[in-house]
């Protein structure tokens, strides 16, 4: 499911919430025949825990993709990333994928890119959904 997987080497006081396997598993739950490049980076953003970008085909890559960024937190504060993120941003993310598979290729929502972010910020889940308020 996931094509690519990159990861940053991390400072000794940082790591990342989001585990592989959970969005593996939350990709074959969607039946997501898509190409998913995985980016695991130290951010200069503190909390941004995941960010999606839902990419049509254009002149140089010819099919549907997805770019999928997770960012390493603070070793302080892994219990509430990783709680956040089996409890509110992977259900969140999941609404998203759904969102996106169901638009019809001339939808308006492809009218500027799909994206979603969540972030965690003192403590505060932040989620961004592009296609919140689109219908088809």
């Amino acid at each position: 499911m996931i094509n690519s997987i990159s990861k940053d080497k991390l400072p000794k006081d940082y790591c990342y919430a989001l585990k592989t396997s959970q969005l593996g598993d939350l990709l074959a739950k969607n039946n997501a025949a898509i190409h998913v490049d995985l980016n695991y980076s130290f951010s200069k953003w503190p909390g941004s825990i995941l960010y999606a970008y839902y990419w049509l085909p254009n002149n140089y890559i010819p099919f549907n993709r997805i770019y999928i960024q997770s960012s390493a937190v603070h070793r302080q504060d892994i219990q509430a990333a990783r709680a956040a993120v089996e409890n509110t941003i992977l259900p969140a993310f999941d609404l998203w994928l759904q969102q996106v598979f169901a638009l019809p290729e001339n939808s308006t929502g492809f009218n500027t890119q799909p994206t979603f972010g969540a972030s965690l910020v003192n403590g505060e889940i932040e989620i961004l959904n592009s296609l919140h308020n689109i219908e088809g």
